[in-house]
Parts: structure tokens; sequence; C-alpha cells
């Protein structure tokens, strides 16, 4: 799979892909070019002198074209690795965002931070890594094909040494990547056991825990300083092999071309030559950076895949029709972490209806409702909308169709104002009065404008500000996943009306906690056991003891 996640990483920087094959292949040409244009430059120079600025120019346009390409292929390669990880990055968060309820995130929030973090980062360098070692086997090749031009014994010198590289080679890949996977593991875990203690701050501190925490924030520490010892060790080793060969096949190819030089076979140019295509062929060997830039980014990769892999791949461009709001649910089964949530699931809501969903913690009610706004994915059957398959439907269609409001809303822009407007862009006060919000932000001391840093908002507060947005929305079909808990009896009864007022004739079903909720509502969906056991009025209902026993 990770291979899978770089082959797509390159294919997505294929514009800058070119551009660096491109100064690439120049560089190479000329760097291959190099030792030739030089031998030939000292032949003219010792031997030769009519051909000598000839030779001269020769060799300054080389040089010129070496270090045109580098520069150009370094900002190719940046510039590609970093438009490759924003891709990654990108497809990542989509496929964290695509898990709309809690049960379905494979992930918890420090790790998957981690991963689009590291790992994405690591992943992205995979356009120059690839180049990088395209480019060092062909010059090889040809380096060696050059070697045998000037004379035979010379690349046969250095193939004697290919075994010894591979049999070097081989543990270090494998050992490398393992070391690098497990080191972004750690990392991870120590992200996300930061972010739960960020999150139980109070806790911690009532509990007078903070130094045991500290200890569990830290615990995987010694794993990722074990895996870093041994990431530096196989480094150490590798290059310490390698500096010993390349070290003893420099002074055995020197040796080599010297007597060839003292035999008449070649020219003093030639030596000059041999010795900078020698160097080409031993600078493969000597790309352990590379190698290990590799490793990190094949572990990278890996990590990538698996949270990319959540990516929705189906495309949906229906529209919705006009209608007045009528939601129908056929057969829908739902599984989460391979639990059978809801089972065959069936009913129709009337249109301008208020169905009240009700069941024990469990029974699969945040899971319903989030079927309507695909916050989750049913395993079969079909959900509808005014006759038109939810599954169907381009998202900008459904969001302005389905509106949630949830119990703990999460508050998203820079002000109060902008967290109203989230999903419209007018009607942000006359929504606020009709959740109840306006009085409260009025006394704020920027009102609507106060930055939502600045605002410790209650439960309450935070609830009424989720209500106004979905009223805002104007949204055909309103969600309340227990939106009103934090909201005092009366309080409730005052927003309901008000909502009922603003919004006239919206289909509504209610995740509802209290009794007085389920009673309001035309009727009640009671769901027991991922099924609906009955829908009904609560007062017809209420002569059931286990629907009672619900309230009690």
């Amino acid at each position: 799979m990770s291979d899978r996640v770089l082959l797509s990483a390159v294919s997505a920087g294929r514009r800058w892909l070119v551009a660096a094959v491109l100064t690439a292949s120049v560089s190479t040409a000329a760097s291959l070019l190099l030792p030739a244009t030089l031998g030939r430059a000292l032949d003219a120079a010792l031997l030769h002198h009519d051909r000598l600025t000839v030779a001269v120019v020769e060799l300054a346009v080389v040089l010129a074209a070496i270090a045109i390409a580098d520069v150009v292929g370094q900002l190719a390669g940046t510039a590609g690795a970093a438009g490759t990880t924003a891709w990654l990055r990108r497809r990542m968060v989509v496929g964290l965002l695509a898990a709309g309820l809690p049960g379905q995130r494979r992930f918890p929030p420090g790790e998957a931070t981690s991963r689009i973090t590291t790992g994405a980062t690591a992943a992205g360098r995979v356009l120059p890594l690839v180049l990088v070692a395209c480019t060092t086997a062909l010059s090889t090749v040809v380096a060696l094909i050059a070697l045998g031009l000037i004379d035979w014994t010379l690349p046969v010198t250095l193939l004697v040494g290919l075994p010894v590289t591979v049999l070097v080679l081989r543990p270090f890949a494998r050992g490398s990547t393992k070391a690098y996977t497990d080191y972004q593991t750690a990392q991870g875990e120590i992200a996300d056991r930061l972010a739960d203690a960020l999150a139980g701050l109070r806790t911690i501190r009532a509990s007078g825990t903070a130094t045991a925490e500290v200890d569990r924030v830290l615990g995987p520490l010694d794993r990722l300083r074990s895996a870093g010892i041994a990431t530096w060790e196989l480094q150490k080793r590798i290059a310490w092999a390698f500096g010993l060969l390349i070290s003893v096949l420099q002074v055995a190819v020197l040796a080599v071309a010297g007597w060839s030089v003292s035999a008449g076979r070649i020219s003093p140019g030639d030596l000059v030559a041999a010795i900078g295509y020698a160097t080409i062929v031993l600078g493969a060997i000597e790309q352990i950076d590379a190698l290990a830039e590799l490793a990190q980014a094949r572990a990278g990769a890996g990590r990538v895949a698996e949270l990319a892999a959540d990516v929705p791949v189906v495309r949906r461009d229906g529209e919705l029709p006009d209608g007045p709001g009528e939601v129908e649910l056929r057969s829908v089964s739902v599984s989460i972490q391979d639990r059978l949530v809801l089972d065959r699931c069936s009913m129709t809501v009337p249109a301008g209806a208020t169905y009240a969903v009700v069941g024990p913690s469990g029974a699969g009610k945040s899971t319903l409702v989030g079927l309507l706004g695909r916050l989750v994915e049913p395993d079969s059957g079909e959900v509808l909308i005014d006759g038109c398959p939810v599954s169907t439907l381009d998202s900008s269609a459904l969001r302005s169709a389905v509106g949630y409001a949830f119990e703990r809303p999460a508050l998203v822009g820079a002000t109060v104002a902008e967290a109203i407007g989230y999903a419209a862009s007018s009607g942000i006060e006359s929504a606020a009065l009709a959740a109840h919000a306006d009085g409260f932000i009025r006394r704020l001391p920027g009102g609507y404008r106060t930055p939502l840093v600045d605002v410790p908002l209650s439960g309450g507060e935070q609830q009424r500000i989720g209500l106004a947005r979905v009223v805002a929305q104007q949204a055909r079909v309103l969600v309340l996943d227990d939106a009103t808990s934090s909201l005092d009896t009366a309080t409730e009864a005052e927003v309901t009306a008000a909502l009922a007022e603003v919004l006239p004739g919206r289909t509504r079903l209610v995740v509802a906690h209290r009794a007085a909720t389920a009673a309001a509502a035309d009727r009640v969906v009671w769901l027991e056991k991922g099924a609906i056991r009955a829908i009904a009025p609560h007062e017809a209902l209420w002569s059931e003891p286990a629907y009672r026993a619900l309230w009690s």
C-alpha cells in the first residue's frame, strides 16, 4: 500500500516531475561528459596544443551546464517535494474528516496529527529521491561503459566489489525502514497522549496527577530513543563498510589505470577520465543519505496510506429537487468497527413533522440521524429526502438541505458572528434571536465581533450558538442531536417555539433525552439494540414499562 501511495504522490507532482527530469537529464549528461572533456583538455595541453582552445571551451560549457542544471534541479525538486507533501496532507485530511461520527475514526487526534505532519513530510520527498535513484543508476551504467571503452580492465576491477555492496545494502534497507516506522509510531503515540492530557487539564489538576500524567505522556520515549539509536547504528555500520569498500576500490582502479598508462595502453588524459568515471560509479555506493531518506519516505508512506485510504472515491453530482422535506429510510443497516449499530431500520418522516429519536445509550440514535447528512454511510439500504437518494447528491446540495445542531457544537470561525454564519452568510442576528443567543452575545465586549478565543462560553451558550448556526442555514430538514441538553426546560421550550416560528414547516428529527422533548414531538422513534422497536406518539408509548424506564 505504501508503494501505491508513493506512486500516487509522484503522479500528483508530475508538472514538477517533468521539470526535474529534464534538469536531472541535463545534469547527468553533463556530469558524464565531464571526465572525458577534462581528459581531452589535459591531452590537448600536454600533446595537442592546437586543440587546446576548443577543449577549454568544451570544458567550460560542460561545467556551466552542470551548474545551471543543478540550481534549476534543486528548485524543481524542492517545489515538487512541497507540492507532493501538500497533496498528501490534503488527501489525509479529507480521509480523516470523511468519518463523521466518532466511532468511525480509526485514528486518535494526536496520532492523526503526527501522521499528517511527519509522515506526509517524509513521504513527500519521494520525488527528488526517485530522481536521485534513477539518475544515479543511469550514471553508474554509462560510467561503467565509458570505463570499458577506455580499458576493459577498469570496469572489471570495480565490479569485483558489487557482491560485497549488495550484501551490505540488503540488511540496511530492511532494518532502516522498520527503525523509521518504529520511530514515527512512537512519535505519534506521544502526540496522541499529549492531546488527551491537554483536553483533560482540569481533571488532571483536580486529581493532582500531573507527575503521573507526564510519565504516561512520555511513556513511549524509551521506544523512540531505541528506534533512533537503531537508525544511527545502521547508518554507522553501513557508512564504515562502504567507506572501507570505496577506498579499496579507488586504490585498485588507480593502480590498474596507472599500470595501463605506464604500459602505453592509455594516455594521461584517459587516466584522468578513468578516475572521473570511477568516481561516478563509486558515488552510487556513497548514496547512504539518499538510501536513509528513501527508507524514511517508505516508512512515512506506510503511515500516510492507512489514513489516506479513508478518502471516499464515489463521485456524486446529483441535485436535490425542490420539496417539502420528507425523509425516508428503507431497510438501512450500519456497522461501525465490526459492530452492528443499526439493523434494517425503515421509517418515513412526513414533511414538516417533528420526530423524536429515543433509546438507551448505544442504541444507535446519533448514527440514525447521521444518515441524513451522510455523516455515516449505510452498509445496506437507502436514505431518501423528498424521494431522492442522498447517496447521489452533491455535497453542497446535501448541506443546504440538511442542517445539524449537536450536543457539543464545534464553533468554527474567528468571531462569534463567523461561528453562526459558518454554513450561511446572512441572517446571523435573526438566527441568534431565534436561538435565544442574541442577549448574551450583545453583552460580550465586541458583541458579534468578539473573537471566539476570548469568549468563555458555558455549555448552554455553546448550544445556543450551534442552534443559531442551523437556523441561519435555512435547511429543509433539521437534525437536533441532543442540541438542547444543556438548556433548562423553560429555555428549551422557548427555543423550540422560536425555531418553529422562524423555520415553519421544517422537518425535524430530535435526539431526545428528556420526556418533555419526546412529548412535544409528533411521533417518537424508539430505538433498542439498533432496531426500531416502535414509532408512535409519546402518550401511546408511555404505557410500556420499558419506555417509561428510559426516562427514569
